[in-house]
């Protein structure tokens, strides 16, 4: 079974504007993408009326759906020790799924946060707050009829698939499933064994290469992932969903996609 293959636009933030990033994922046969909605982008909040009209006529034109919207959570943190931070993170998370149901995106991938690591909060401290703030998200995502997808992170809070797992099965929502993502999970666990606990919980996956001691997001065979063996886990549990290539390492993506595509094809995705 070949695996559907979404792009992501993330990789040409800071490089080139949005519409150029769409017509280079058109250009290279992607039909649907991740939306990354940060600046200089695309900010959510203030991504008015006229602005969605202009983005659904520019993917329209190119053929392309937005199936995800990640807003890449550099500064956003739902655990923030800081309330202020908090609430305004709550907020923009609601502006992205509310950009997801105005542009037909099925699900907003959402970072559980991150604590302090020099003096991080207690546990116990860091997921009342968190299950406070998914409160509010979970019912706003049910009014838009979109799905949070928690992702695995590096950042040292709720990073392994048990942990997501954990929170997804205790909400027992359909608001509120998986992203696992195979090079955040890399230097924590096993991503195919990951992949195979979360079994139906899963909404999206995300593919790039990396290395167990150093965090990357780059081109599919430079690192240590080993992507047949992921593919395989995704095809052992049944999972048709968007794979999403999350190509973001600083260099310019469009070059490297031919060969990229051609050894994730080798593996079992095709756009």
């Amino acid at each position: 079974m070949t695996l559907p293959l979404s792009g992501c636009s993330f990789g040409w933030l800071h490089r080139a504007a949005l519409p150029d990033a769409l017509r280079a994922l058109a250009r290279h046969g992607f039909r649907s993408l991740e939306l990354t909605t940060a600046p200089p982008h695309l900010f959510a909040p203030a991504f008015g009326l006229y602005e969605r009209r202009e983005l659904a006529q520019a993917l329209a034109a190119l053929g392309m759906r937005v199936v995800s919207v990640n807003p890449s959570f550099v500064d956003i943190n739902l655990i923030s020790t800081n309330p202020e931070i908090c609430e305004i993170s709550v907020r923009q998370i609601i502006a992205n799924l509310e950009l997801a149901a105005d542009v037909g995106a099925s699900f907003v991938v959402v970072i559980p946060g991150r604590r302090h690591a020099l003096a991080p909060a207690p546990d116990q401290a860091a997921r009342a707050v968190l299950d406070r703030q998914l409160d509010r998200l979970v019912a706003r995502a049910a009014e838009l009829g979109v799905t949070i997808a928690l992702e695995n992170s590096p950042y040292g809070y709720l990073g392994g698939s048990a942990d997501l797992i954990e929170i997804v099965d205790r909400w027992d929502s359909p608001q509120l499933r998986i992203t696992y993502d195979v090079a955040n999970a890399l230097a924590i666990e096993d991503p195919a064994e990951g992949v195979r606990r979360i079994g139906p919980r899963l909404a999206l996956a995300h593919v790039s290469d990396t290395w167990r001691d150093t965090w990357a997001h780059t081109s599919a065979g430079r690192g240590e992932v080993n992507f047949p063996a992921f593919a395989a886990a995704l095809t052992e549990i049944g999972f048709g969903g968007p794979t999403v290539y999350e190509l973001v390492d600083g260099e310019d993506p469009e070059p490297r996609l031919p060969a990229d595509l051609a050894a994730l094809a080798a593996a079992g995705w095709a756009p």
